[in-house]
């Protein structure tokens, strides 16, 4: 498609306008909320959750329970025990059930309430919570938070393979998670905000609509191309050249931004390292976890003493830093700086923006269906380039 065309014109009219232009609520009565829980989403890094533990968790504007059974499954309910409103992370996981802190009902995997320990007329059967649907994949914990039954949790053979290694993470970033979702399809933020990497400003050539979401590409002085893919509704699939020797191919990389609430996301991601048989085996059994606390604090730190005034960009890219977190840095102030939750109203967008109002479009048409009862566009994953 060339530049400066749509597929179609994506305006969304009737009653219900307003909301579907509103991409940064994403609680549970929220448009976009209802249309984020149409897809499975990431909420935990698995490695962080041992068996027998429970944590609090909130996502899309929700507080959910999530618990490791003493089996190894990982469920997902609701909040607060049916009882009282206890907390219920408090109490204890037996088995795969979970006992609540307070006065010990218990409920099992499916939130059915089982026991009522000082009630003497256990009336269990009229008492039960909400439970989601919960996978564990490449690392992460999916979990499905919409209505009726989920759809098959996408899969990504690319990160199965055996002679590999898998880092899964996430990053806690204070503002919207539309903010990193734009930021996908905006190939010439990189001139500026990484102007160390790639200082050439590139030339927009088209921003189309595909199967699986978005793609914008670019042309750079030298004759060089470059592609962005963003797979709707909040994802980022890209691969990255080998950093060491024992790497036979390319990194592959998967991201989820994920909205905690409308001022906060979280950044999940999974990398695999395709490795040497003899690397691989060096490997083995020992899953990594990407961006540990101390690695994203220094981030969170740095990216607020630059917006704070206290320091500049430049001293950042002086310093002791090791690439990614020189680029993660860079990333942080360009998006937080924004503000935690964006008025698009105010902004200007120009021809390098196609990609973004390309996004926009699609994201209104898609809140649009969903608020008039329509079917809603069933998006493939794309595969990745060749190695």
């Amino acid at each position: 498609m060339p530049v400066g065309t749509l597929p179609g014109d994506g305006r969304a009219s009737g009653p219900n306008r307003v909301e579907a232009l509103d991409f940064t609520h994403t609680g549970p009565g929220a448009l976009a909320g209802r249309y984020l829980r149409t897809f499975w989403q990431p909420v935990f890094v698995a490695a962080d959750l041992p068996a027998g533990r429970s944590v609090p968790i909130r996502i899309m504007d929700e507080q959910l329970t999530l618990y490791r059974g003493e089996t190894g499954t990982a469920h997902l309910v609701a909040f607060r025990c049916a009882h009282r409103g206890t907390q219920l992370s408090t109490g204890w996981v037996e088995g795969d059930d979970l006992r609540c802190f307070y006065h010990g009902w218990k409920y099992d995997a499916t939130g059915q309430c089982i026991e009522q320990p000082a009630e003497p007329e256990p009336f269990c059967g009229r008492i039960s919570i909400r439970a989601f649907p919960t996978e564990e994949y490449i690392g992460l914990i999916f979990a499905y938070l919409g209505e009726g039954q989920p759809p098959l949790l996408p899969r990504y053979p690319e990160f199965e393979d055996s002679d590999s290694a898998l880092e899964a993470g996430r990053a806690d970033w204070p503002c919207n998670f539309f903010q990193r979702n734009e930021n996908t399809p905006d190939l010439t933020h990189v001139a500026f905000v990484h102007r160390q990497s790639s200082p050439a400003i590139p030339r927009m050539e088209s921003a189309t609509e595909t199967d699986f979401g978005i793609a914008v590409s670019v042309s750079y002085p030298d004759g060089s191309a470059s592609t962005a893919r963003l797979q709707m509704p909040n994802k980022s699939q890209f691969r990255l050249p080998p950093r060491s020797a024992d790497e036979v191919r390319g990194r592959d990389n998967v991201f989820w931004r994920v909205p905690v609430d409308d001022d906060n996301h979280v950044s999940f991601s999974a990398t695999v390292m395709h490795l040497t048989p003899e690397a691989a085996r060096q490997a083995a059994d020992k899953p990594r976890i990407a961006n540990g606390a101390d690695h994203l604090q220094r981030i969170r730190e740095l990216g607020d003493s630059v917006l704070a005034g206290a320091a500049h960009i430049s001293d950042v890219m002086q310093g002791p830093y090791d690439r990614v977190t020189i680029m993660e840095v860079q990333d942080y102030v360009s998006m937080v700086g924004q503000g935690n939750n964006v008025d698009r109203g105010l902004d200007h967008p120009g021809r390098a923006d196609l990609g973004i109002v390309l996004l926009r479009k699609v994201w209104e048409r898609e809140l649009q269906a969903l608020a008039d009862g329509r079917p809603l566009t069933q998006w493939d994953r794309t595969p990745l380039p060749g190695p």
